[in-house]
């Protein structure tokens, strides 16, 4: 199980950098939570639902020429998935690129994404899915 948790999420890092927003809907619920740290609903709470992915993705579109997430560390805790890593952006006028290091915490059910939510500092994440510093996840890889 908790490999198949960690394989969706690495699947949806790959939809995400290929800008293939209907293999990200295929991977999530119909009703999940998303929470990117940047966007203009991140203060209302985020995205939610595929109408909202959509829409993140639509806003990603008119700001970046490239957004390319990457995964260094999954580990599973039950049905979650914690993700140390972080996301290059281009911007579309500018040209400007910078990489900042993220962390995500994912909650799957049923075999798809129930909640996406990015974080700037990994000890928020963890302590978002309920584990201390340095508390030993579970490794699949």
């Amino acid at each position: 199980m908790a490999d198949d948790n960690v394989e969706v999420v690495r699947r949806s890092f790959e939809a995400i950098r290929n800008r293939d927003i209907d293999a990200v809907l295929r991977l999530y619920e119909t009703d999940a939570e998303f929470r990117p740290l940047t966007g203009t609903r991140v203060e209302s709470g985020g995205y939610h639902g595929h109408e909202g992915i959509r829409a993140y993705f639509e806003e990603v579109d008119t700001v970046w020429d490239q957004m390319l997430p990457h995964a260094d560390d999954l580990r599973s805790h039950g049905d979650l998935v914690v993700v140390v890593g972080g996301c290059m952006v281009r911007g579309r006028e500018s040209g400007a690129e910078t990489e900042t290091p993220m962390a995500w915490v994912f909650h799957i059910r049923n075999g798809r994404v129930a909640s996406h939510r990015a974080f700037s500092d990994v000890d928020e994440a963890l302590s978002a899915a309920g584990l201390r510093s340095g508390e030993r996840l579970e490794n699949p890889s």
